[in-house]
């Protein structure tokens, strides 16, 4: 990779990391299915833009919304409203930067998920390893945090739970979307447009009385713009130069990113057992995706169901 691609690649990551900051400061004034709403709202306007400018065939797409409504809305809901508002439900009791770790575990969903979702793969020893490994970081993580506290736990799991809707919307993308010839900023679109109708309602219903800030408000403008439609354009640029594969190393440096905001910015502490455990996670993911290679047609895991953005 060129200087310049390594600058994009951690870019991509810093802008994915600053998500859990962003959530946690926008948290202050606005209820958790708002922060959800907007940031796919916020989002879905950013996209729709890039999709205008793009023209080709990313505009003349936009109709397989109206064609196909029913993998919309499966998307809207696995890769958006879901775990949109468990990340921020999340939040509400995990520090950012550990909810950056535990939102990480999406691979490791995606090995789990994979062999009923893809009928040409099966899980060997070496997947089961890599799962161990990364399940081991996740209760590591977990357990040295969030034992002692009911509510943290059930915090931890609405962020594991975000980690696992983002790995089955990786399904949707590939199986209806992908090998349809969709463009991944349609898609996207797509995504964003149908989880913030799928989250209006509550929105509108759990909306504080009183006006937000206007620290909150550029939070969660900044949550929409920079850290899903400004990310998107980002990552996918990466891709054509370098690669699907090398391009999602960003994903493996977004948890770390969302550690160091947590510790800097909110003064959130950082253990070693959020460190080991993250490394564990990382290099289970890693182990398991790629163990399903001599299974899967046309490469390995990470590259054929991967967690796409606006998910990160």
């Amino acid at each position: 990779m060129t200087p310049r691609q390594i600058v994009q690649l951690v870019l991509v990551a810093a802008l994915w990391g600053g998500v859990f900051l962003l959530v946690k400061y926008a948290l202050v004034d606005f209820s958790a299915v708002e922060v959800a709403f907007f940031q796919a709202a916020i989002g879905a306007l950013g996209l729709f833009i890039i999709v205008r400018i793009e023209g080709g065939e990313a505009r003349s797409k936009l109709n397989d919304i109206l064609r196909r409504p029913g993998p919309a809305l499966l998307l809207g809901a696995s890769a958006i409203a879901v775990p949109f508002m468990l990340i921020a439900f999340g939040e509400l009791t995990v520090p950012s930067g550990l909810a950056g770790v535990l939102a990480s575990t999406a691979p490791i969903f995606i090995a789990l998920f994979a062999p009923v979702l893809a009928h040409n793969m099966e899980v060997n020893r070496r997947q089961g390893a890599g799962l161990i490994v990364g399940l081991i970081g996740v209760a590591l993580v977990v357990g040295a945090h969030f034992i002692g506290s009911l509510g943290q736990l059930f915090g931890a799991l609405a962020v594991l739970g975000a980690a696992a809707s983002g790995g089955l919307s990786s399904f949707v993308v590939a199986l209806q979307y992908k090998d349809k010839g969709i463009p991944a900023s349609t898609t996207s679109f797509f995504a964003l447009s149908v989880g913030a109708l799928l989250t209006l309602p509550v929105a509108v219903v759990t909306a504080p009385r009183e006006l937000p800030s206007a620290w909150a408000v550029l939070a969660v403008i900044a949550l929409g713009l920079l850290c899903t439609a400004v990310a998107f354009m980002l990552y996918y640029s990466l891709i054509d130069q370098i690669g699907e594969e090398r391009a999602s190393l960003a994903t493996y440096l977004t948890p770390a990113f969302a550690l160091l905001y947590g510790v800097l910015l909110l003064g959130e502490s950082l253990t070693v057992a959020a460190v080991i455990g993250l490394v564990l996670i990382i290099v289970g993911a890693e182990i398991t995706l790629r163990g399903a290679s001599n299974h899967c047609s046309g490469g390995d895991l990470r590259t054929q169901y991967q967690v796409h953005p606006p998910f990160h």
